[in-house]
C-alpha cells in the first residue's frame, strides 16, 4: 500500500521561506536598534561588545533582507542560504531559551523550523553542472 502524494503548491513554500527571512531580518534590525539605543544612551555595559553586536546584527539583517527579497522575486540561489541560516538558528534558539526565556527560544526555534521546511519544500532548480 502506498501513500498518495499530495500536490504541493509551488508558490507557497518559496513565499513562506521569503517571509521567514524577512521576519528574521526585521528582528535583527530591531536588535541592532536596541544596541544603538544602549550606545547612544551610554547604558552599554561594554561599549566594544555592544558596538560589534550592532555591526553584526546590521550585516546579517541586510543579508537576510536580500535573501528574503530574492525568494519573493523567484531567484535561483536563496534555498541553500536559507536552510543553513535556519539550521544555525536552532542552537541559538536553545541558548536564548535557557538564558532569556523559554518562549523566546521556542518562538525562534519554530521560526527556524518553518524556514527550513519552506526552503526544503521549495522547488529545486536544476542547474547544469559545467565545472569540467
Amino acid at each position: 500500500m502506498s501513500i498518495p502524494q499530495l500536490p504541493i503548491d509551488h508558490l507557497v513554500p518559496p513565499r513562506a521561506a521569503g517571509a521567514v527571512c524577512l521576519v528574521e531580518s526585521a528582528l535583527l534590525f530591531v536588535t541592532a536598534g536596541s544596541y544603538a539605543l544602549e550606545l547612544l544612551g551610554d547604558r552599554a555595559f561594554d561599549a566594544n561588545t555592544a558596538s560589534m553586536s550592532l555591526v553584526v546584527s546590521l550585516i546579517f539583517a541586510i543579508l537576510l533582507l536580500a535573501v528574503g527579497m530574492s525568494w519573493l522575486r523567484g531567484r535561483l540561489w536563496p534555498r541553500t542560504p536559507t536552510i543553513v541560516w535556519n539550521l544555525l538558528l536552532l542552537p541559538a534558539s536553545w541558548t536564548l531559551g535557557t538564558s532569556t526565556g523559554l518562549w523566546f527560544g521556542l518562538g525562534l526555534a519554530l521560526l527556524a523550523i518553518v524556514g527550513i521546511a519552506a526552503a526544503v519544500l521549495s522547488p529545486a532548480h536544476d542547474i547544469e553542472d559545467r565545472a569540467l
